[in-house]
C-alpha cells in the first residue's frame, strides 16, 4: 500500500487522501486551491440560474423554517438513487443549501 486512502464508489476511485503526513507542495497545494475555486463558482453559477428559474416560474418558501421536512424529502428522493440522479446535482445542491440556510448556517 502507497499510504493513501482511497474512497471507493461503484468500484471507481472518487477521493484520495494522502495519509503519510507529507506536507505537499505549495505550489501545487496553490494550484488545486485555484482548481477548486473555479468548480465551485462554475456549479454556484449553476446553482443561482437554477434558483432564478424557480423564482421566476413562482416558487416560494424555500427560508422557511416549517418548509424544512419538505425540503429534506425532495433532497432525499432526488439524490436517494445516486446513478440516477445524473443532472439534478444542481438541484440537490440548491436543497442542501436551502436546508443549510435554515437550520442556521452550520458549519
Amino acid at each position: 500500500m502507497d499510504g493513501t486512502q482511497r474512497f471507493v464508489q461503484g468500484g471507481d476511485v472518487v477521493i484520495d487522501k494522502n495519509w503519510q503526513e507529507i506536507a505537499p507542495d505549495p505550489d501545487w497545494v496553490r494550484q488545486e486551491v485555484a482548481r477548486l475555486n473555479e468548480a465551485v463558482d462554475e456549479f454556484a453559477d449553476a446553482m443561482k440560474a437554477k434558483l432564478s428559474q424557480k423564482a421566476h416560474e413562482g416558487w416560494t418558501g424555500w427560508d422557511k423554517p416549517e418548509s424544512g421536512i419538505k425540503i429534506w424529502n425532495a433532497m432525499l428522493a432526488q439524490g436517494a438513487a445516486v446513478p440516477l440522479a445524473h443532472g439534478q446535482e444542481v438541484d440537490i445542491a440548491n436543497l442542501a443549501m436551502m436546508l443549510w440556510r435554515i437550520n442556521g448556517r452550520v458549519e
